[in-house]
């Protein structure tokens, strides 16, 4: 491997690649201090000549340690520059499993590269990877599949296990979906006498149903390569937001790669969010960039968050950064004093924060309607403001109704552009079971749209595997009553004398339909072609579609990652809601904010008393504090964070006055 440590220029700050292999841990706190030393003007000639410096290194297997907004894209075109220059038969795969990230990509590989380039580039999710590897080799040995895979998602795959546990009605609750899914992401399986029973029927139903699942979809991919490694035709790879992989992808990643010429893998251990989800480990990123096999380097300057926040952010990370984490170095790309600081709002009420937040869309109505004209013409993917939660839902505002105000605010604002609605899909299944009868799985959602349970299923299910029957073809009032009803949605969906009104009209009147207004506006923009709308459509939308973003948007701060906000509200930040939020989650949620962050603790949500330990983390230089007040829509300035925090000790002491003046339901007496 080449060592590419030296650069001409001794003077300047040397860059950031170790051709060796080399961690940076020796030198980092020099070069870092010198980073932080030079003018805006130098810091952007660095972070440009750093990059550059990067991809054309001749190391063939090479890590990127890049932190929020450190310019990972404008790295991974240069890159791809570089390789398709020096090898004229090169092709170039791009990967990352969060969806965002990938179209984002894709939109710059298709404006900034040569047409000629364009085609021997391709960008994608990995899961969209999987599935095509599993479409070309009609699954994997022992696991035959047919064209047209359907992809099992959300609840669906709750119904398909349920199917597999309907085999094996004998055991206990420890044979969970969660359990399943846990071993597909770790690549280890359960070796006692009744899980691999238990998966055979899981992966027979798969054949059956002609789907794959999420977790599966990886192993299943990994397996058919092992198999047969044509299958793979690209030469070079470009692999990002790795330390959110697992082991089970990390594995996948290992045969997509054994034979390519060169790869590059980015990411940064300290914002990995998906443990919990989907058994994550940052500790595989850490284990390459240990790995003298690979080159590191690192991306020092952030571009995407304003000076201050980006200072906050850095200094939060730096109190009680684990032992293990890689140094690194995270500085803002640009000084300017004169942006706004962190503003670290409470208030006593959780219905005071709703008004706080409303109150902001006022004051900042003009730029938002000018944001929403970019989204329209689609010069604008990410939101405008976004609104993070500890939490799934905000129901730990339901202190006076605020969460039921904030939803009811929300719901204003409609996704500027949007995927497939329940709806939608729910009428695409009824006619794709027409469309193509013999599709045991669209059937088999038809028959849960239809109400049976799983107990009614199974026994037909049963009957299809013993007689190597469809679904379709069992004879069996269930089925025949819902195909009937298949061809009764058909019909009206082919109707072109209807109306688009006219025919949810009648739908409604056929199957369940919990927005028909949406849903007429769906099907004039998205028709369903000759009635049916087909299966590998809805999987290539399952795999690869980032779904509705509205300009003011609420997610909880892990769905937040991949994106980015002109401004963003964090709220639930007390002692008692951001207790089960990880350090690496406050971090990617803060660093969401281009231009403002809000971090709001409220009291009197679920017992809360006090700010969070994370608030009083961030370096108190980095932010302004203050108090807001419902009556007046007044916002009163704290000099320091004692004073701040003083002022919400006095706003519980006074709850906790109250509540001992007021007696209890109990003991009041009657007259």
């Amino acid at each position: 491997m080449s060592n590419d440590r030296s650069e001409p220029d001794t003077r300047s700050p040397r860059f950031l690649l170790n051709g060796n292999g080399s961690s940076f841990d020796s030198d980092i706190g020099p070069v870092g201090q010198q980073l932080e030393r030079l003018s805006n003007t130098e810091r952007k000639n660095y972070r440009n000549a750093n990059a550059e410096f990067i991809a054309r290194s001749e190391a063939d297997r090479l890590l990127i340690v890049a932190g929020p907004g450190s310019g990972k894209s404008y790295l991974f075109l240069a890159r791809i520059r570089h390789w398709l220059a020096v090898d004229g038969a090169s092709r170039v795969y791009v990967s990352s499993f969060v969806r965002k990230v990938v179209i984002d990509l894709k939109t710059d590989v298709a404006s900034q590269l040569q047409d000629d380039d364009v085609q021997r580039v391709t960008v994608s999710t990995l899961h969209e990877l999987a599935r095509s590897i599993l479409e070309r080799n009609h699954g994997a040995s022992g696991h035959r599949l047919g064209p047209h895979i359907s992809i099992v998602t959300g609840d669906w795959m709750k119904v398909v296990w349920a199917d597999a546990q309907a085999f094996h009605a004998e055991l206990g609750p420890e044979y969970s979906l969660k359990s399943v899914e846990k071993q597909f992401h770790e690549d280890e399986f359960a070796d006692s006498d009744n899980w691999p029973d238990l998966l055979e029927t899981y992966f027979r139903l798969s054949r059956f149903y002609n789907a794959v699942g999420f977790p599966d979809m990886i192993a299943l991919a990994r397996r058919a390569v092992d198999d047969d490694p044509t299958l793979v035709s690209h030469s070079h790879w470009i692999i990002d937001e790795f330390q959110d992989f697992n082991s089970s992808e990390n594995h996948f990643v290992q045969t997509l790669t054994a034979r390519a010429n060169g790869v590059l893998i980015a990411g940064d251990d300290e914002q990995a969010l998906y443990q919990e989800l989907k058994s994550s480990l940052r500790e595989i990123i850490i284990s390459y960039y240990e790995d003298d096999q690979y080159a590191n380097a690192m991306l020092p300057y952030c571009s995407r968050c304003g000076y201050w926040i980006c200072l906050a952010a850095a200094g939060f990370m730096a109190t009680q950064r684990p032992e293990t984490s890689i140094e690194k170095i995270y500085l803002p790309l640009e000084i300017d004093e004169d942006q706004p600081k962190v503003r670290v709002i409470a208030t006593s009420t959780p219905s005071a924060a709703v008004d706080y937040i409303k109150k902001f869309v006022e004051d900042h109505r003009a730029d938002l309607d000018a944001h929403v004209d970019k989204m329209i013409a689609g010069e604008e993917t990410d939101p405008f403001l976004l609104i993070l939660n500890p939490k799934r839902q905000a129901s730990f505002y339901k202190t006076s109704g605020a969460d039921a105000q904030l939803m009811e605010w929300l719901a204003h604002w409609a996704p500027v552009s949007s995927g497939r609605s329940a709806d939608y899909r729910r009428v695409a299944a009824y006619c794709t079971a027409v469309g193509l009868s013999s599709d045991n799985y669209v059937l088999r959602r038809v028959l849960h749209y239809e109400g049976l349970t799983n107990e009614q299923v199974h026994p037909l299910i049963e009957r299809a595997l013993d007689e190597r029957l469809s679904l379709s073809q069992i004879e069996s009032e269930p089925i025949a009553d819902a195909l009937r009803k298949c061809f009764q949605v058909s019909s009206v969906m082919a109707d072109h004398t209807l109306s688009f009104e006219e025919r949810v009209r009648a739908l409604t009147e056929l199957i369940h339909i919990a927005d028909s207004k949406s849903l007429i506006a769906e099907i004039e923009v998205h028709p369903m072609q000759g009635g049916i709308w087909a299966v590998e459509e809805e999987g290539d939308e399952a795999v690869e579609t980032a779904g509705a973003l509205s300009p003011v948007e609420m997610l909880t701060m892990v769905g937040s990652k991949g994106l980015s906000s002109q401004h963003v509200i964090v709220i639930g930040c007390d002692d008692v809601n951001m207790n089960n939020v990880s350090r690496l989650t406050f971090f990617v949620a803060m660093t969401r904010a281009r231009k403002s962050l809000y971090l709001i603790t409220s009291l009197q949500t679920e017992g809360s008393t006090r700010e969070h330990q994370y608030i009083g983390e961030i370096p108190e230089a980095c932010c302004d504090f203050a108090v807001y007040k419902k009556t007046g829509r007044i916002l009163e300035a704290h000099g320091d964070r004692v004073s701040w925090s003083s002022a919400i000790s006095t706003w519980t002491w006074i709850a906790t006055q109250n509540k001992k003046r007021s007696p209890s339901r109990r003991g009041r007496r009657t007259r």
